[in-house]
């Protein structure tokens, strides 16, 4: 009986050591960016594309959490724009420069917009990406992330379908030589 106490006593104290070792790793969420944009931008497929490019890197902050990239869905652009402090806007990209003046609340945000032109294949086209400086933390490095990667991309343009290759217009038959001549 007593052996039978310290048996128990004994295994109660192993479980004890043992359990607390097996916690949980804390598992990082991963931080969500969303893009305003013009749908009906010219520069819009070529933008779906280097989202997709990026993470295709598989691109993470500094503490390891995975960075996603999405479109913003909004379908009144001027009052989103005209209301910098709306938490949904983490990246704006305009057609260009000339579409600030039309968002007041955006014009002091412009000194630090980034020419995007080479990944949506608009140069020398001016194309202005920027990230608002209301936004703080993991959000920001997510974004400025992105938007580092847009100024920095080469990419190589995707052809919409695949093009035939240009017929070649036949060549006139050409006559034999005449007789005598090599």
């Amino acid at each position: 009986m007593i052996f039978q106490q310290r048996w128990k006593l004994a295994l109660l104290s192993v479980a004890c050591l043992a359990l607390p070792g097996c916690k949980a790793r804390h598992r990082v969420q991963p931080v969500s960016v969303r893009i305003f944009r013009e749908p009906s931008s010219a520069y819009a497929q070529q933008l779906d594309y280097r989202i997709l490019d990026f993470q295709a890197t598989n691109p993470r902050l500094s503490n390891g959490a995975a960075i996603q990239v999405g479109g913003l869905g909004v379908g009144e652009t001027s009052s989103v724009l005209n209301n910098m402090d709306d938490p949904l806007i983490d990246i704006v990209i305009l057609d260009s420069p000339e579409d600030a003046p039309k968002y007041p609340s955006l014009l002091p945000e412009m000194a630090h917009a980034v020419n995007i032109c080479a990944a949506v294949l608009a140069c020398p086209a001016d194309v202005p990406a920027l990230v608002p400086s209301k936004l703080e933390g993991e959000k920001a490095e997510a974004a400025n992330k992105f938007v580092t990667f847009l100024a920095t991309a080469k990419p190589e343009p995707r052809a919409l379908e695949p093009q035939p290759a240009p017929v070649q217009p036949a060549q006139p038959a050409q006559s034999a030589p005449p007789a005598g001549h090599p």
